[in-house]
């Protein structure tokens, strides 16, 4: 097993979705451009927009604006996949605040560098811009499938306060919470890529929320076999009182090995299950290919 470099997941794009891609960074580099704020918040703001990870949830939007577009109308996806990118970021600030979490992706985070105050104050920034940028683009099915994905991630937080720390979280317990808190924003990613070519029928849209929703349990089932056998040097070490699926499999007596195992297989089904929505939807190998990069 393997953790991807990001630059994996750009070489599988088409020529089109990464130019996307490139104008999708420039605009969030550019959110507030013009804006006086104190230093340290308009640091706090742009820690994670500089320091991003692998733009997966704003990649999505654009892959699947370009497969049910025909390649065609990626430009009116832009604003789209970079409000999704701000609801991200949003959500990792405030992520820091409650877990007190003063290291991610390699660095240090705002909440360490700046105190908590100034990384919730730079949090409401971003979600405002964010709300700005689903307005912009015009279409109100966007604005409000983002609203209620950011309501969802907001309940996804106080669920996994309310389960941290407690012995008999159950599997049940532990896929709701990633559904709130993780598959909730991927999902509503590529059903806002849909909405931004015009695709509005409602059971194309329903398989859609399918396909967004087993990407998205996959990816935080990945996250958590990676960080539970310390894979990734840029997160290094592992907290005992995060909610994990291995932790969560292994304490109904299974050994580690086992209990990784059984994870995987449940990686790998979300993600089968999502490939096979998708032949039925679009049928779209580089779609297929980009997510399938989620197999470990």
């Amino acid at each position: 097993m393997a953790v991807l470099n990001p630059s994996k997941y750009m070489e599988l794009l088409p020529t089109e979705v990464r130019s996307a891609i490139n104008k999708v960074i420039q605009v969030l580099e550019e959110s507030f451009t013009g804006l006086w704020m104190p230093n340290n918040l308009l640091n706090a703001t742009y820690h994670y927009i500089r320091n991003r990870g692998k733009l997966i949830r704003p990649t999505l939007v654009l892959l699947m604006a370009y497969a049910l577009g025909n390649g065609s109308g990626l430009e009116k996806a832009v604003l789209p996949a970079a409000s999704v990118e701000l609801i991200h970021t949003a959500s990792l600030l405030q992520d820091d605040i409650m877990d007190r979490q003063r290291i991610r992706r390699g660095v240090e985070t705002p909440y360490s560098i700046y105190g908590p105050h100034t990384a919730m104050l730079a949090s409401d920034l971003i979600i405002a811009k964010a709300v700005e940028y689903a307005i912009r683009s015009g279409d109100n099915d966007i604005v409000f499938e983002l609203l209620n994905s950011s309501i969802k991630l907001a309940i996804g937080q106080s669920f996994e306060s309310e389960l941290s720390g407690k012995v008999d979280v159950t599997i049940d317990d532990y896929l709701r919470l990633i559904y709130y808190k993780t598959a909730s924003l991927i999902e509503s990613s590529m059903v806002v890529g849909a909405y931004s070519v015009n695709v509005k029928d409602s059971e194309v849209i329903s398989r859609i929320r399918d396909i967004g929703r087993f990407v998205g349990t996959a990816f935080q089932v990945r996250d958590d076999v990676i960080d539970y056998l310390n894979m990734d040097s840029k997160n290094p070490g592992v907290d005992l009182n995060e909610i994990n699926i291995v932790r969560i499999i292994s304490r109904d007596n299974e050994d580690i090995k086992g209990a990784v195992d059984k994870a995987r297989d449940l990686l790998n089904e979300m993600l089968d299950n999502a490939i096979k929505a998708i032949r039925e939807v679009v049928n779209d190998e580089i779609l297929i290919n980009y997510i399938n990069l989620l197999r470990i």
